[in-house]
């Protein structure tokens, strides 16, 4: 109900009161008619349905990422980065539109357009989950007025958990390649050469290979590296992304020498790898030298070195710090060359002996003779 009133002064005011029932819900003075109208219209609809009214069609997605990520500005720093540059990607088109015009097919056609752009599907499914936290706080702000358009949209084969932990054989350099890209690079820069052919041994990640300090090497009862901290470029340090914190992983005896190597002349808190000032490295100073194939394939070679040497699942899950279940989704192809390896020297031995059983020689496997 609006009300009309008069001051002392005698300047006119309207003063709203919404009920719920019998029971006075809210009450409000408004300068004019009009914006009494209208907010007592925004509480009625709040009362009946327990939303806002739809933002004006003028309200933009852009409006929306600017407020989410000034909201989320005080999290996680790598996380806020990592939104920020999901959706720094989305299409102006698309930011320019009305919030309340984005549907599912929209956020659909965008996280198409990037995998087929060459994005990996682990990446765009992180895109897809920025997005579904943009669109659930806009929800939970009563900002929404459609379905959620990643919630309801179809699924995309290519970003179910199996397909995006995956590793593209293709992705894995081979044992040849990884030698050739190793000797080019120690030409110039032996250090960082080391370095790499660290990783490739052990299977640690870049943020854990610069965070690595002397004291982490144990001898006894073996040789092996206890990987305590990790510590990515531009972000604090923290501790290894692995299932159960600090993991051991054992150390080949051309990893050892590595190791000791560097560590001669050190304290025990002193960082292993270092740049040439004595710093602790930066990824600017790797990427000056590339490989010919990205970093992390090195832990994906460690890897597959280690399952085709035959050490069970779970130990090269340990290794990685991941669990097996991760480890067999991620590496199953390898898995399987070993599979399909055992089952042909199988078919080798039964044709052998079907052939001394029927005297065929291996000159002449026989042409139904």
């Amino acid at each position: 109900m609006i009300e009309p009133r008069t001051t002392k002064t005698g300047k006119t005011y309207y003063l709203v009161r919404v009920k719920s029932g019998r029971e006075l819900a809210a009450s409000k003075s408004f300068d004019t008619k009009r914006a009494a109208e209208a907010w007592e219209r925004q509480q009625k609809h709040l009362i009946e349905t327990g939303r806002p009214l739809a933002p004006k069609r003028s309200y933009t997605l852009n409006e929306l990422v600017v407020t989410f990520l000034a909201v989320r500005a005080e999290g996680n720093p790598h996380t806020v980065d990592t939104d920020a540059n999901n959706l720094a990607a989305l299409p102006q088109a698309m930011l320019r539109r009305p919030l309340a015009s984005v549907q599912a097919g929209d956020i659909r056609s965008h996280l198409l357009t990037q995998l087929r752009g060459g994005k990996a599907p682990a990446t765009v499914a992180r895109a897809k989950t920025t997005l579904s936290a943009l669109f659930t706080y806009a929800d939970e702000q009563g900002l929404l007025h459609q379905p959620h358009p990643v919630r309801t949209m179809k699924k995309i084969p290519e970003l179910g958990a199996a397909a995006q932990r995956a590793v593209n054989p293709n992705e894995i350099p081979s044992p040849r390649r990884v030698a050739a890209a190793l000797a080019t690079l120690r030409q110039r820069r032996s250090d960082i050469a080391d370095v790499f052919e660290f990783m490739s041994l052990t299977g640690v990640r870049w943020g854990e290979v610069r965070a690595i300090r002397v004291h982490w090497l144990s001898e006894v009862p073996f040789p092996q590296l206890n990987v305590e901290r990790s510590h990515s470029d531009r972000y604090a340090e923290k501790g290894p992304k692995s299932w159960r914190g600090t993991r051991p992983v054992p150390l080949s005896p051309r990893a050892l020498v590595i190791f000791r190597h560097y560590a001669t002349g050190k304290a025990p808190d002193d960082y292993l790898f270092t740049n040439q000032h004595g710093g602790q490295l930066s990824v600017g100073v790797a990427r000056k030298f590339p490989l010919g194939f990205r970093r992390h394939a090195l832990r994906h070679y460690a890897a597959s070195t280690w399952l085709r040497l035959g050490t069970p699942l779970h130990e090269v899950a340990e290794y990685l710090g991941d669990e097996p279940r991760t480890v067999l989704a991620v590496y199953a192809h390898v898995l399987g060359e070993g599979q399909r390896r055992d089952h042909l020297h199988r078919l080798a031995e039964s044709e052998s002996a079907d052939r001394g059983h029927l005297g065929v020689t291996q000159q002449n496997p026989g042409l139904g003779r």
